[in-house]
């Protein structure tokens, strides 16, 4: 992520670290103007050269995939920092419990994209779900959060646990082909920093998956750093609102990322109403409606939204606009 010169309001306040681009997929070695952000190169070079333990390096179809421990443990995909264990709990909480805390009966839960299990395990956490159907195209990452100890230990071998199956498959086709009604709809797809991300953010897709949302259900979907992209924050949104949903969003402070950003929808209006409850999760604030409120210059960019659309696909220019890639 890069600080805009000319917005000095993009303090330290609301941008407390940096990076931008989580779960980027595709491409191989991170080099010099590749999709790897030049400031997770650097770290990741830096950690190299100290002391750390090799957990994993190897080769999906898709990606370069390194985990490691230093005094956290670390998955980097593509050379970008993917998490940290010392903060993912922050992202996994907010994405996973806002919606949960909203919705009555959840039963069922499709998850797209979430491959190394952490949604899962606070998913699972809630006894009413009867099933998780997670849908990750990625079959290296799965099988390494069903078998690196490293990994198990954090998702809490999510993947054992029979409410869960797991299908390798495109999420678009699945969408398309599946017959099964969810009561929420998680979606961990990486940011739109290409033409082929920025597909899976259009129009068309969310009116796909309308057809397999309950009545009453909700939509989560993860919405990229607030302080490097915000017009692409506010254009999911809108686009959620062309495919006939009502949308509410909100952000949180996650130290490895920034402010990150989410945007629920549903078929009907939602209302504010937090069923919270205690142990399950350490990080959300007691006051919830805070993640709500945004800093004033994080609206004026609402103006500059689009409507992402197979036809007008334009998340990926906007997004590296932003971010000066």
């Amino acid at each position: 992520m890069s600080r805009k010169k000319d917005e000095p309001w993009l303090s330290d306040q609301f941008n407390p670290l940096k990076n931008t681009d989580k779960n980027q997929g595709g491409g191989h070695d991170p080099e010099p103007g590749s999709s790897g952000d030049e400031w997770d190169r650097v770290g990741l070079k830096e950690i190299l050269a100290g002391d750390h333990t090799e957990l994993y390096q190897g080769k999906s179809k898709f990606q370069d995939i390194h985990l490691l421990c230093t005094e956290d443990i670390r998955l980097y995909l593509n050379g970008q920092l993917q998490f940290s264990s010392v903060d993912e709990r922050i992202y996994h909480e907010a994405f996973v419990h806002i919606p949960f805390y909203l919705t009555e009966n959840v039963q069922s839960v499709l998850v797209l994209g979430g491959g190394d299990g952490l949604a899962l395990r606070e998913i699972l956490k809630y006894p009413e779900v009867k099933s998780v159907d997670l849908v990750d195209i990625d079959s290296k990452m799965v099988e390494l959060a069903q078998h690196n100890n490293d990994l198990m230990n954090l998702n809490n071998r999510a993947f054992n646990d029979k409410r869960v199956n797991a299908y390798i498959k495109d999420a678009k086709q699945y969408v398309k082909k599946n017959r099964k009604v969810y009561d929420l709809i998680i979606i961990d797809f990486p940011d739109p920093s290409n033409e082929l991300l920025a597909g899976l953010y259009t129009a068309e897709l969310f009116m796909d998956l309308r057809n397999v949302l309950s009545d009453d259900g909700v939509i989560v979907c993860q919405s990229n750093a607030l302080d490097a992209a915000p017009t692409v924050f506010w254009s999911i949104g809108s686009t959620f609102e062309r495919a006939g949903f009502y949308t509410d969003q909100y952000h949180t402070i996650i130290p490895s990322f920034g402010d990150w950003g989410f945007t629920l929808a549903s078929k009907k209006r939602m209302k504010r109403r937090f069923a919270r409850r205690n142990g399950y999760h350490r990080t959300l604030p007691d006051d919830i409606e805070r993640l709500f409120q945004f800093h004033p210059d994080y609206l004026h960019y609402k103006r500059r939204a689009i409507v992402n659309s197979e036809r007008n696909l334009k998340l990926h220019i906007i997004f590296n606009e932003e971010n000066d890639w």
